[in-house]
């Protein structure tokens, strides 16, 4: 496919009846699954890996077909109104130091195949889609356990409690724009956390339309604060706090971004 930059059999076949029906083959091969095919991504990626400062940065792309009511051929529904496709979450090996790609890691390929009943907040980590940012996560430990040093890089989706919990370890940390704006056992919550000053930048805008060219100047500030395990999680054995490195960046204009990470390297008064 890289090769011959196609995804069409006939063209990966050149023409050649016999490789199409080869290919043909493969894919009916009951033993050929998606999942046995996203294992087979970080075989290589683990290697390219091993000894280097990885970014293992994982997102969700949709991808939407066009079809009808009575040719929908199994996709399920999609982003907003009648898109019907299917969902790809992955994960990308970075070398942290040169940029270079190394790879993919991880991920999962799946359909939604209609609404739930139960509402969200009812449901179990376990029954969510959202499962997927800790399980990709987790996959990751294993196929880039050669690494020397992994931060798995994410989202605001990606904030979930359970994942502040579960996942961080020894060489493994993560580092993910924070959606919720948590309580903390220091009292308060994380928009009003103590923290020290990191230092000031400026960032020069271009001009887009309806708005003209200017500098903006960010200030960040951060700290370790421990968050409160939330009240309504379903989750069982969860520790009480999770212990995270917070940075907050503040933009002149008002916006507020706070990226929360875990670095395993940090403990007590470490900094």
């Amino acid at each position: 496919m890289v090769g011959r930059k196609s995804v069409c059999l006939r063209r990966l076949a050149r023409g050649r009846r016999s490789e199409i029906v080869r290919f043909g083959r493969l894919l009916a091969n009951p033993r050929v699954t998606v999942e046995r095919l996203i294992e087979g991504w970080g075989v290589q990626t683990a290697t390219a890996c091993a000894g280097r400062h990885v970014l293992a940065i994982q997102d969700t792309s949709e991808f939407n077909f066009r079809t009808t009511a009575e040719r929908r051929r199994g996709l399920g529904e999609i982003g907003k109104g009648v898109g019907r496709g299917l969902l790809l979450h992955a994960m990308v090996a970075v070398d942290a130091q040169t940029s270079g790609c190394l790879g993919l890691v991880s991920g999962r390929l799946w359909t939604r195949p209609g609404r739930r009943s139960l509402r969200h907040d009812k449901r179990s980590l376990s029954d969510k889609e959202s499962a997927r940012w800790l399980s990709t996560a987790e996959a990751a430990k294993s196929v880039l356990a050669a690494a020397a040093s992994v931060t798995v890089v994410a989202d605001r989706e990606s904030d979930i409690y359970a994942e502040w919990a579960r996942l961080p370890g020894p060489r493994f940390h993560l580092l993910t724009r924070a959606m919720h704006d948590r309580a903390i056992a220091q009292g308060g919550r994380l928009s009003t956390a103590s923290l020290e000053p990191a230092g000031e930048a400026h960032i020069d805008l271009v001009a887009r339309a309806g708005r003209p060219a200017r500098r903006a100047r960010l200030v960040a500030r951060f700290g370790r604060v421990s968050l409160k395990r939330p009240g309504a999680t379903r989750e069982a054995g969860l520790p009480k706090t999770a212990q995270v490195s917070l940075v907050e960046v503040v933009a002149k204009a008002g916006v507020h971004t706070l990226e929360v990470g875990v670095d395993s390297r940090l403990r007590g008064n470490d900094k």
